[in-house]
């Protein structure tokens, strides 16, 4: 069960990630239902940990899953996007 709740809120926070204005990963973000299944998914994430874990324990795990969840795409998609690639001029102005 765990692992299950897991993958849901990770899945979640995918979702909130690809549908937010700002995100790096795809041409476009995906549409505001996107955004609404990944609240639905991570909210029901948290309830399950809740109910399996009980409040304090469960909610306190659904955060740090949440945060973290929230945290690795932007910091994996920046990284892909932006990361240092030999022979690309980094801007106009620097000397290659």
């Amino acid at each position: 069960m765990p692992l299950l709740l897991l993958a849901v809120q990770l899945g979640g926070c995918f979702l909130l990630y690809l549908s937010d204005r700002q995100q790096r990963a795809l041409y476009r973000p995906l549409p505001p239902a996107a955004r609404l299944a990944g609240g639905v998914l991570v909210a029901g994430a948290a309830a399950g940990w809740a109910w399996q874990l009980g409040i304090g324990v469960g909610l306190f795990t659904a955060l740090w899953v949440f945060a973290l969840g929230a945290m690795a795409p932007a910091q994996m998609v920046g990284h892909w996007v932006d990361g240092y690639r030999p022979g690309r001029r980094q801007g106009a102005g620097e000397r290659p």
